[in-house]
């Protein structure tokens, strides 16, 4: 753990100290990356601005690079496309007196150009001359549906000639057309988001307050680009950041989990080498490798400064060579953008890292920590490199740098086949050694009795109050319901024990979470565990559960008090206490494929405590076995009310707190 926080610290120092990042004054944004813990740091420039393109535009919608080359830009506003060459002159317009208001462009290998004119609301192809080979508008199929507008405004074709086509307002996702018009079917749709708010409102209200609200439906992708093989590449602007890319096989699979995007993503552009970008509303600038791993984010939006790369409302991006190409709508310009040299470095370690080649990767990627010591993919790359050349031990470490679980996982498992294998005789022979010792010693002890003067010392120990409490404990395993009868008839069990096995329980959680294997622990590194919240986790179930449980039975005829629930709780707990962190332990010896063995014993440790609490509740108040599942169920109940009258309260003090603001400002303001 120190090494590491070394080695961020390093990183930091490098970043400062790194030639390229002079560059920093004279760029109007900043650099950040993906580092330790998923969080974003600060990195030396990827792209510095080098040129911004005043073009003879009226709101330009889109930008294509076709495959000669050449650019292609949709210009809405003056109902054409121009064709530039790569010094950015109009070499050709195309389309005027056939397009209406064209936002979407696609040319294919053939030259054939695709247009989604969203003034015609129709599909219109273009030869390489501008003149129209075709249009269509709303399909006719009834798989489309009847009530269903056709609002194309961006447009791609795959290699089967297959046309995908974003249709405003499309809840179903992506339109599949062919060449003729004919719709073939949805294409992409993204999922629906269930907020809390929303929960509460199914719970609560009824089905005609619930028809009053705007129903609950699926964000319609707002751009797509298609890569070398045919993979589909969908953003989403109003989802969730983590969903807002998406990448599908033909089949419609999603292979992109959560990863690190934006809620404002204007388009997304995919470059033959296998790097993706994206720009959203805000000026920002996304880049990733093909698995969606992000590398670089930077950017900034121009406030009126007019400084050269600021963005004031980008609509379309592409990668050309080691440039980026971004079109302003505002602007009317297409702003440039330079890869710098240590992008560069990234750029080709990742082209070779994600071609299988690790070894040809690692100098590269060797050469970005020696600038920048938090710049997690390198780590990623290198221990792939390692483990292939079967150095698993610098594996292992650099996995951890890389919080790769199943690839840590398996550099584990290889190292310790080959500890194994090298020490299995030697701890054997040792064991079977130390219990013929035991034996052999214990046998000579009942003859001399030199353990007797410490059997004496632990009896007079056992009299001791909470030596014999402790000891009560040991009595649940065996004996769990007559233990809590003597707990309810006050004969076993204090308050103050109580008190000391609930901070058991505490330290014994706050432990298990630094003593856990990496390969299970919820946290990649000791330094992200937030101790604060932690303690309310831990803390807050065991209060709610004492005062409802206690209230809950007060009406329904239980015996306990609340000294007997306190009690009876806190020696509940006791398999959790007592398990915890030895299973916490056995998670350093097992990898991934043997998580069975560390899931099935901590459900057996929960099924344990959930088992003593529900005899806690029989035996405390009396109950039979129907009243007492009745009064856990209640109980669960009456927490989860507690939570929500909490969460309520919350949001009514933060309105009213941010009402009161208001006012004081307002009379400031006036006064």
């Amino acid at each position: 753990m120190m090494r590491k926080g070394l080695l961020m610290l390093l990183g930091l120092v490098c970043v400062l100290a790194w030639p390229v990042g002079q560059a920093l004054a004279f760029s109007p944004y900043t650099t950040w990356t993906m580092g330790p813990g998923r969080h974003l740091y600060m990195t030396q420039d990827a792209y510095l601005p080098v040129d911004e393109v005043a073009l003879p535009l009226a709101g330009a919608e889109d930008l294509f690079l076709a495959p000669d080359g050449a650019l292609y830009v949709a210009d809405a506003g003056n109902g054409r496309i121009l064709r530039l060459n790569e010094r950015f002159e109009v070499m050709e317009e195309l389309g005027k007196g056939v397009l209406k208001s064209p936002t979407g462009v696609f040319v294919d290998e053939a030259g054939v150009v695709y247009v989604a004119d969203a003034g015609k609301n129709m599909v219109v192809l273009l030869d390489q001359e501008g003149n129209l080979l075709k249009e269509f508008g709303r399909p006719s199929e009834p798989l489309f549906g009847q009530r269903r507008e056709f609002l194309p405004r961006k447009i791609a074709v795959d290699v089967r000639k297959n046309l995908y086509v974003v249709s405003e307002g499309s809840v179903d996702g992506l339109l599949m057309m062919n060449t003729d018009g004919r719709f073939i079917g949805y294409f992409g749709a993204n999922q629906a988001q269930m907020s809390l708010k929303m929960v509460l409102q199914r719970l609560f209200l009824t089905p005609e307050q619930l028809a009053q609200f705007v129903k609950n439906e699926a964000a319609s992708p707002s751009n797509l680009a298609i890569g070398d093989q045919s993979l589909v590449y969908t953003v989403t602007a109003g989802t969730v950041r983590t969903r807002s890319i998406r990448k599908f096989t033909i089949a419609g699979q999603n292979l992109f989990g959560d990863l690190y995007g934006s809620t404002t993503f204007r388009d997304v552009f995919v470059s033959p080498d296998g790097l993706l970008v994206a720009v959203d509303g805000d000026g920002k600038i996304y880049e990733y490798d093909w698995n969606g791993t992000l590398l670089f984010v930077f950017g900034a939006p121009d406030k009126g400064e007019q400084r050269l790369g600021t963005l004031s409302n980008p609509s379309s991006i592409v990668r050309h060579g080691n440039e980026l190409y971004v079109l302003d709508r505002d602007k009317n310009a297409i702003v440039i953008y330079r890869e710098t040299d240590f992008a560069r470095n990234v750029h080709e370690g990742v082209q070779r890292y994600m071609q299988g080649f690790y070894e040809e990767a690692r100098p590269h990627f060797e050469q970005v920590l020696s600038a920048n010591g938090l710049f997690i993919m390198a780590y990623q790359a290198i221990a792939d490199a390692d483990y292939k050349e079967g150095n698993y031990a610098a594996a292992l470490q650099n996995y951890r740098y890389a919080e790769d679980r199943r690839g840590y996982s398996q550099a584990f498992w290889e190292l310790r086949n080959e500890i194994l294998q090298r020490w299995l005789g030697t701890g054997l022979l040792t064991l079977i050694g130390l219990w013929l010792f035991g034996s052999v010693f214990m046998r000579l002890e009942r003859r001399a009795g030199w353990l007797n003067p410490l059997r004496e010392q632990l009896q007079r120990l056992g009299r001791l109050r909470w030596v014999d409490d402790f000891v009560f404990l040991f009595r649940f395993i065996r004996q769990p319901a007559d233990s809590f009868y003597f707990i309810k008839k006050d004969q076993r069990g204090s308050v103050g024990f109580a008190l000391a096995l609930y901070v058991w329980v505490v330290l014994v959680r706050l432990l298990s979470l630094y003593v856990t294997g990496f390969i299970f622990s919820p946290y990649a590194s000791p330094t992200q565990i937030r101790v604060e919240s932690e303690l309310i986790y831990t803390l807050l179930p065991i209060v709610l559960w004492n005062a409802a449980n206690y209230l809950v039975a007060t009406i329904s005829d239980g015996e306990g008090r609340v000294r007997h629930v306190f009690i009876g709780t806190a020696y509940s707990l006791f398999p959790y206490a007592l398990f915890a962190l030895p299973i916490a332990f056995l998670s350093n010896l097992l990898a991934l494929d043997e998580v069975f063995l560390y899931t099935f014993s901590t459900q057996l440790m929960w099924a344990w405590t959930g088992l003593m609490l529900f005899l806690m509740v029989k035996e405390i108040h009396n109950y039979s076995f129907a009243e007492t599942v009745r009064n856990v169920l209640t109980t669960l109940f009456t927490m989860a009310m507690f939570l929500l009258t909490g969460y309520i309260l919350y949001v009514l003090f933060h309105q009213l707190t941010d009402f009161i603001l208001a006012i004081v400002r307002e009379v400031m303001l006036r006064g």
